[in-house]
């Protein structure tokens, strides 16, 4: 096995603050909360989940996902990591942290692709269920440019009704009482209802008889399986599910925090499988099953 290259997370913090330009000398100067203020802004996460994803990069099991550390550097993965936060156009990203346009492209991919591999090792479903009520679920949509083929002029079923343009969506499910993402399905096109998903792509046959998933009043259709908002819920029923989907949508809003999902994303979608918005998606749902893990829980129900 290649030698480690672990970093703790003050040595994280010192690469990050290191590739936005500033000195030791600087950074000395002024609060540890201040730096690490400044590493989360345009890194995402803290030093802390950074450090951690690094080192799993090294020493996952899943080969496609796995770096190794004598042949790529952390500068290179926190140039990916800028990118999933910041989202900068080229000529920004020269200018802020000094990296030209090829090398932001290769690496930005690289490593996203590699974060979004981790899945399975970050995203498991239960062998079993100790509670009636197992998961939420949400369809969660992202803006993208209006796509287009050699073929047609567009793509049919990309209309987002969320946002009124062109968009994907995924489907993410949570534990209500863990602080785990269970399953992620997609990227779909926005205009599939969210019902149908659940129904075709594998969610539904993944619940086990007896047991319930609380969801929104898009998913109307399975109250056999589905809880949604009833007006007959007593109090404590009504309280429990709207702090659920609450919850769910805590995860959701974090999703978007980085600024490759929350603005349009800008890369060509002429690949009917949309697999570029693909691998960003799933390389900052990985970093958000981190944060979880590591410091910033969802609220419990």
């Amino acid at each position: 096995m290649p030698t480690m290259a672990i970093l703790t997370p003050q040595q994280m913090l010192e690469r990050g603050l290191q590739h936005l330009g500033v000195t030791p000398e600087e950074w000395g100067r002024r609060c540890q909360r201040t730096n690490e203020e400044d590493f989360s802004t345009h890194f995402g996460p803290t030093p802390l989940v950074v450090a951690n994803l690094w080192e799993r990069l090294q020493t996952t099991t899943i080969v496609d996902a796995r770096i190794d550390p004598q042949k790529h550097h952390v500068k290179d993965f926190l140039t990916a990591m800028h990118w999933l936060k910041i989202y900068p156009k080229e000529r920004e990203r020269k200018i802020s942290i000094k990296v030209g346009r090829d090398s932001g492209r290769k690496w930005s991919w690289f490593y996203a692709k590699r974060i979004g591999l981790l899945k399975d090792d970050l995203i498991v479903w239960p062998d079993s269920w100790d509670t009636t009520f197992t998961v939420t679920v949400d369809g969660v949509h992202f803006r993208i440019k209006e796509p287009g083929d050699k073929k047609y002029k567009f793509v049919k079923g990309v209309f987002s009704h969320k946002f009124g343009s062109a968009g994907l969506d995924y489907e993410i499910a949570i534990s209500i009482f863990t602080q785990q993402v269970v399953h992620i399905a997609g990227p779909f096109r926005a205009g599939r209802g969210d019902l149908d998903i659940f129904r075709e792509e594998g969610l539904m046959a993944k619940i086990p008889e007896g047991h319930f998933v609380v969801a929104d009043r898009g998913y109307r259709g399975e109250p056999g399986i589905i809880r949604i908002k009833n007006a007959l819920d007593d109090e404590e029923v009504a309280v429990f599910k709207a702090e659920g989907l609450a919850r769910q949508e805590t995860f959701n809003s974090r999703l978007q925090r980085y600024a490759i999902l929350q603005e349009r994303f800008r890369s060509n979608m002429e690949n009917e499988e949309f697999e570029k918005h693909g691998i960003a998606f799933y390389a900052v749902a990985m970093i958000c099953q981190l944060e979880m893990m590591h410091g910033a829980p969802l609220f419990d129900v």
